[in-house]
């Protein structure tokens, strides 16, 4: 009788190390999908942004009556999409687990939008109108 008891006994033993390596595999796991997604919305924002300040310096290269239009994937993190003329910059600002992360571009003209009155993004995919409305300023916004 003892015999079998022992056998059972390292069979529980066993069962409950299997268990163990097999949890921490898991969380491991969700731990790095989660990682890598905001890592993906990150990237995501930075390429946005970096669109956004790439057509806007084209179309301040080329001049007033210049007129472009530009895809945008959005991420699904992102809290805010700005322009702020005082220093002609593009900021998007996303949420890092419980932060937050500005992501910025410096243009080289004047930019004017309407992207402020926007502060809650969805997903998606949005396309921008970047256009010069005079030889100074560069006019973003969402079609």
């Amino acid at each position: 009788m003892q015999r079998r008891a022992q056998a059972s006994l390292e069979y529980i033993v066993m069962l409950a190390l299997s268990l163990l390596v097999f949890s921490t595999i898991l969380y491991i796991t969700g731990v790095l999908i989660n990682t890598s997604s905001i890592q993906v919305g990150v990237d995501s924002a930075h390429r946005a942004v970096e669109k956004l300040r790439t057509s806007a310096d084209f179309i301040y290269v080329h001049g007033h009556p210049s007129r472009t239009q530009v895809n945008i994937y959005i991420p699904p993190n992102i809290e805010n999409l700005s322009v702020s003329p005082t220093n002609n910059s593009i900021i998007a600002r996303i949420s890092v687990g419980q932060s937050y992360t500005d992501i910025y571009g410096v243009t080289k003209g004047q930019i004017v939008s309407g992207l402020d009155s926007v502060s809650r993004w969805r997903e998606g995919y949005y396309v921008f109108r970047v256009e010069s409305s005079s030889d100074e300023y560069i006019n973003i916004s969402i079609i």
